[in-house]
């Protein structure tokens, strides 16, 4: 009688924990199998509990991992497909020019002058596509290295919209500024900075009404420094601003214009990687055709603040 009392309770506490070891092994097999969506059910607080748990953060740690491998060839397979269409398209012109020159299919001289002016133009686009795309793959191979020194921040963008402003009006831009008088000290890689405000700044270009006005700010807070490109230009819709600093994103600019071609669709993206390599923050805000594109800074440690009376409009 004893022995079967003890049989009894002996299954009837046993096999709760032989159900469950059960569901383990068979969550184990389906995980093996290849469903990395499956979780064993946490309904035990026991040790085997503490097992489930832990199989299920193994499972979840290798389905982000196999998303993350997904999502790395599928960007490889669209950088192949937007590097061949763009590649493709300014060298088919190229090729075209060259063989109507080749062939003397032009009836003047200065037919033959335009064929080759629009070669040239069309290998700068190469030019500048490739140059794109190889800063993009750069910035975002995980091992790159700044070279980073102490820059004015203030001295830096004085220069540079000095270099822009004949560029710009050209194009019907007129440049105004709001900089500090003070100097503002930051620690950045200079070559890789300018490159970020250049392509803020040929962005505001591209898309601004014409003739049309690009403010160029700098302001100091406690311990950053915002600068601000700002625009009018033709609306967009709060589904293009979420895409615009996307690689490979493309709208076309506000008005045709042959020395404003297509470009790589890599500005914007290679602006972003390099800002927040920095430490930094870049964004846009947008209302009716108004576009203020910023760009947070860290201000280096121990430098003095300028007080926002400290601006002066230089113009």
């Amino acid at each position: 009688m004893l022995i079967a009392c003890f049989i009894v309770f002996f299954f009837v506490f046993t096999h709760p924990i032989v159900r469950y070891f059960k569901a383990l092994t068979d969550g184990l097999q389906s995980i093996a199998s290849g469903d990395l969506s499956y979780r064993l059910p946490l309904s035990r607080h026991d040790e085997l509990g503490i097992v489930a748990h832990n199989i299920n953060q193994m499972a979840e740690r290798l389905q982000i991992q196999q998303e993350r491998e997904r999502q790395l060839e599928k960007s490889k397979m669209e950088l192949i497909t937007y590097v061949s269409h763009d590649l493709r398209t300014p060298l088919t012109s190229i090729i075209g020019y060259l063989d109507l020159l080749k062939t003397h299919t032009y009836q003047s001289v200065a037919e033959q002058e335009r064929y080759i002016d629009n070669a040239f133009n069309k290998t700068q686009q190469l030019k500048k596509l490739i140059d794109d795309l190889f800063e993009y793959t750069r910035l975002t191979d995980g091992h790159i290295q700044l070279a980073i020194q102490q820059v004015d921040m203030n001295s830096l963008l004085d220069q540079m919209i000095t270099e822009f402003e004949p560029v710009a009006k050209e194009h019907g831009i007129t440049v105004r500024t709001n900089l500090l008088s003070a100097p503002v000290m930051l620690d950045l890689d200079i070559e890789k900075i300018v490159r970020a405000i250049d392509n803020l700044l040929m962005n505001a270009m591209k898309f601004s009404d014409r003739p049309g006005t690009i403010q160029v700010s700098l302001d100091a807070g406690a311990a950053s420094v915002t600068l601000s490109i700002e625009n009018n230009g033709i609306p967009i819709s709060p589904e293009q601003e979420e895409q615009l600093f996307e690689r490979f994103y493309k709208i076309e600019p506000s008005r045709n214009d042959n020395q404003m071609p297509s470009g790589s669709g890599l500005g914007l993206s290679i602006a972003k990687h390099i800002v927040e390599l920095h430490g930094g923050r870049i964004g846009l805000e947008h209302r009716n055709g108004h576009y203020r594109f910023f760009m947070d800074l860290m201000i280096s440690a121990a430098d003095r603040i300028p007080s926002h009376s400290d601006r002066s409009d230089l113009q």
